[in-house]
């Protein structure tokens, strides 16, 4: 679970804290064979040029930092926007499966309402963003919505996506799918070896049966 975000840095040590408590935990969650997204890297190449400014150029401190905090603060609501489209992807996979049967139905009741909770809560956090803080010392508003949602993401990861008998449904899945192609294959070669008047009328009455 993340640390709650801290008020908005003032000098360069603050920044830092805020980079490697919150940004640098996020932002390991998404990198996959050591390669960041690339919006995540955009933001965070464009952080660290501003901050480079104070010493490059004699930029004062606090304006580095507020420049700086702003890609810092975007990177982060891109990552949690990515890990919102992972689970997307992880959902739509799991829904192609036959997984009725995990936990007496249980799973499928649950992962749904989670998905259906990490929608609605992304919707709203996304309407936050950009509004700011009623109180500049308190928390970051759209990040205090988001964390539940990305909290959602990794639960749909570790408690669905990698449930124990996902192994047993993908391999019925695959049964189930060659047998279709195969029944399919097979009526229609024979369709159009019978003649396609015919081979039609056979492969209708044959796909009620297996209805």
């Amino acid at each position: 679970m993340l640390p709650a975000p801290p008020k908005e840095p003032s000098n360069i040590a603050e920044l830092f804290a805020f980079y490697h408590d919150y940004v640098k935990v996020l932002y390991s969650a998404v990198q996959t064979e050591n390669a960041l997204p690339q919006e995540v890297l955009f933001e965070l190449n464009a952080a660290f040029d501003h901050l480079s400014r104070h010493w490059t150029y004699g930029e004062l401190e606090d304006k580095v930092v507020r420049k700086c905090y702003g890609h810092l603060k975007r990177s982060c609501l891109d990552i949690f926007k990515i890990s919102v489209r992972e689970a997307r992807k992880k959902f739509d996979e799991l829904r192609k499966l036959d997984t009725s049967d995990i936990d007496n139905g249980e799973y499928d009741r649950k992962l749904l309402a989670l998905f259906a909770e990490i929608r609605s809560g992304a919707t709203a956090a996304r309407k936050l963003e950009g509004n700011g803080n009623a109180d500049p010392d308190g928390p970051i508003k759209a990040f205090d919505a988001w964390q539940p949602v990305y909290a959602n993401c990794l639960r749909l990861e570790t408690e669905f996506y990698h449930h124990a008998a996902l192994d047993w449904s993908k391999r019925r899945w695959v049964k189930k799918y060659w047998k279709s192609t195969l029944i399919t294959v097979a009526l229609t070669f024979f369709a159009s070896y019978i003649g396609r008047e015919f081979g039609s009328e056979i492969f209708r009455w044959f796909k009620q049966l297996l209805a």
